[in-house]
């Protein structure tokens, strides 16, 4: 956990408290592997320590079988929970359904709720922001939003978290109030009691410089690879916010800190850039007008011979290790890197009858797989993998159905 310096005992050092934070990004980043410290962590479970540099790397070689017989039985459990796992080998559908898939994201974020009782970004955090004229009166979609307000309420206070070295709030803070926030702002226009609550909590934790020091950097891309990701996603949350929200101290305050670091901290691949144009989609001056032609032209550019976008072209992603992998990971066109392009281009102002877009949006309908969803590989480039960036790629690929048709 991070400990903020309006929370810390006036007598701690400052590098003792980074060195701290440096020691348990190392230790996230194997842990997330053998058993998703998020889950961990929603549990309460302890941590167990690792070593540091050489000693960390040879700990992690000395357990790679044990690893991977972790890794089967977590596939085997997850199929079994009708969670996973995902293939490219998946048969296609014979007609695009749009109920289908709606059914799968339905049942997939319920599944995950039940089980785990957490919000994460790839399958339920993202259903959250699933289109609200699609979902805002599903039943499943308002338990899921009772699911993550549910799991807000077991937190530990601020200050028994800060009592504890070894609980990491930020990514489970900042994800959760940022997925609830706009799940609850697309379909009502309006914050629940829990969801100020928690953004409120978010912004505690925030940085000076904008970020989050504690979020999750483990070469998970794209949501765990970097800073970036959890600052756009917060941006998104204070453009859509109502202005009795965002000019309360804490809401303004934090905002002011987002804005510094995106104009001081350059994306540095496309898919930063596309969070970047969401977010400006919805906050006034976070880009400039060079800024945007040049990164919708990126995207553009970025666009496969059958229409579609790959997953893989949008960052240089690394294997779980950090260290490159050949190929990196799988380039071809795949549900969230057509989703994701597809609707970032249209909220950074391309209309739906751009030929780029009709031609993401026709991959979609032509590539739904049988069973309701589109497959993505996870850009971990890992074979112990359910691949479930399958679910953000579906629930993108309807958030592009749903602004293409709103146009």
């Amino acid at each position: 956990m991070k400990e903020h310096p309006d929370f810390q005992d006036a007598t701690t050092p400052k590098s003792s408290i980074n060195s701290r934070r440096q020691v348990w990004r190392g230790a996230v980043a194997l842990l997330i592997f053998a058993s998703f410290t998020v889950l961990i962590i929603a549990k309460g479970l302890e941590l167990p320590g690792f070593a540091q540099g050489e000693e960390a790397q040879h700990s992690e070689s000395s357990v790679d079988g044990k690893e991977d017989a972790v890794g089967s039985a977590y596939l085997t459990e997850l199929r079994a929970a009708g969670l996973g796992t995902y293939t490219r080998e998946d048969a296609l559908a014979e007609t695009f359904s749009l109920d289908r898939a709606l059914s799968f994201m339905d049942g997939v974020a319920i599944s995950w709720g039940n089980r785990y009782g957490c919000v994460t970004c790839h399958t339920n955090g993202f259903y959250l922001t699933s289109p609200a004229v699609f979902f805002k009166d599903r039943p499943d979609f308002q338990k899921t939003q009772e699911q993550a307000r549910a799991y807000a309420r077991t937190w530990p206070s601020m200050a028994d978290a800060h009592a504890d070295d070894t609980y990491l709030e930020d990514t489970y803070v900042v994800a959760t109030a940022a997925f609830l926030a706009i799940s609850e702002l697309q379909a009502t226009g309006e914050l629940s009691d829990v969801a100020t609550e928690i953004l409120d909590r978010a912004w505690t934790l925030q940085e000076p410089e904008g970020h989050w020091a504690n979020w999750i950097v483990c070469n998970w891309p794209p949501f765990e690879s970097d800073y970036h990701f959890g600052v756009t996603l917060m941006a998104i949350v204070g453009g859509m916010a109502p202005a009795s929200y965002m000019e309360t101290t804490a809401a303004r305050e934090g905002m002011a800190r987002l804005r510094r670091y995106l104009s001081e901290n350059e994306p540095e691949h496309a898919h930063n850039r596309g969070m970047t144009l969401w977010a400006a989609r919805h906050v006034g001056g976070l880009v400039t007008f060079e800024q945007k032609r040049a990164w919708i032209q990126e995207l553009r550019g970025l666009q496969r011979d059958d229409g579609g976008w790959a997953s893989g072209a949008l960052g240089s992603w690394r294997q779980r290790d950090g260290a490159p992998a050949e190929p990196w990971v799988q380039v071809e066109s795949d549900g969230y890197g057509t989703g994701f392009v597809t609707f970032i281009l249209m909220q950074a102002g391309v209309p739906a009858s751009d030929p780029a877009i009709k031609d993401g949006i026709n991959w979609l309908r032509a590539n739904q797989r049988e069973r309701g969803y589109w497959w993505t590989q996870s850009l971990r480039n890992n074979a112990e993998t359910p691949n479930f960036l399958t679910h953000a790629g579906t629930t993108f690929a309807l958030k592009a159905l749903a602004a293409a048709k709103a146009q």
